[in-house]
């Protein structure tokens, strides 16, 4: 998911390994670490992962996820949504959490952030801003607050900040195991974060939460954004970001009525995908999934003008003639 300066990635996992700011395909943040989502319930703790049954998909002809997490063991259903602002440098998540159970619970999310700020950990801080209530990571010119709420105001309910690959430590985010986390509110060097979420679930009962990201190079500029989603409402966010790209694919109509149905989706979803593909400044990049880091130590996150004339030339003659220009 992207806006052409903030591009967010995922894994089969349901985990965030890749994010880009302030160009698409340059300064990867994140590098192939990993944003967890945890979830402790009954005493029990489980990262989502292989003993999740997952679900992971769009919301049809938009830059939505649509996302199922099922936990046989616990009980739960979990329905998330993610989105990049189209027009702030905000990533979204609604969190919506089902009780399969006919008796009330308690439900503590956790939500890992790992960043390797402008693509190495060294001399990173993360902080919890005693202005916004959330947390912030920095270095140089880059910023990256971290918030969310469960219950509209008032905030996540915990927090930590911790060192990680230091002195034999694994990561902050395994504070989160035993469902409390310390509260430790500054950590210097290569570090990591956890915020916690608390939800009271009726028998049967469903509740949502939020959680957020916003990207910035000065502390103010993550504060407004930060302040935005809060006066606005991650909701509202969410359905704009929806609607704005189930106009920009539509923009142009060539006619589809005259092919099978999920030809003209696969036609509009490879649109919406190449759009994440593309730098606000005209950069076609040929991919930007980390995976291939770890047995070749590259990627694709290069503008080659071979790839980028092809995707440029089918831009032009679906209509997009901008895009292709920028290029």
């Amino acid at each position: 998911m992207g806006n052409g300066r903030l591009l967010v990635c995922f894994d089969q996992n349901y985990c965030i390994r890749d994010l880009y700011y302030p160009h698409v395909g340059q300064e990867n943040h994140i590098g192939g670490q990993f944003f967890r989502l945890g979830v402790w319930v009954d005493n029990q703790f489980s990262w989502v992962g292989r003993d999740w049954k997952r679900d992971q998909r769009y919301l049809p002809d938009t830059l939505i996820t649509q996302v199922s997490l099922y936990h046989e063991g616990f009980g739960l259903l979990i329905y998330c949504r993610d989105a990049v602002d189209f027009h702030e440098n905000i990533y979204l998540r609604e969190i919506t959490l089902e009780n399969l159970t006919p008796r009330g619970r308690e439900v503590r999310l956790f939500l890992t952030q790992d960043f390797n700020i402008s693509g190495n950990d060294v001399g990173d801080t993360a902080a919890l801003d005693p202005v916004s209530g959330a947390i912030v990571h920095y270095k140089g010119a880059r910023y990256f607050l971290i918030d969310g709420f469960a219950v509209p105001g008032k905030g996540f309910s915990q927090f930590a900040v911790g060192q990680k690959g230091i002195g034999g430590r694994e990561g902050t985010y395994k504070d989160a195991e035993d469902g409390i986390l310390s509260g430790n509110p500054i950590a210097q060097g290569s570090v990591d974060s956890v915020i916690g979420l608390t939800l009271q679930l009726g028998g049967l009962g469903k509740e949502k939460a939020y959680y957020w990201i916003t990207a910035g190079q000065t502390w103010g500029e993550v504060r407004r954004l930060d302040s935005l989603v809060k006066e606005r409402g991650p909701e509202h966010l969410l359905e704009r970001t929806r609607d704005y790209w189930l106009l920009w694919v539509r923009k142009e109509t060539p006619p589809l009525e005259h092919l099978p149905e999920p030809v003209g989706q696969l036609y509009r979803r490879s649109l919406l995908i190449l759009s994440t593909q593309i730098d606000w400044q005209g950069g076609i990049v040929a991919a930007n999934d980390s995976d291939i880091i770890h047995f070749a130590r590259d990627t694709y996150s290069y503008v080659w003008p071979r790839d980028g004339a092809l995707a440029a030339n089918a831009l032009d003659l679906a209509g997009y003639s901008v895009l292709a220009r920028n290029f």
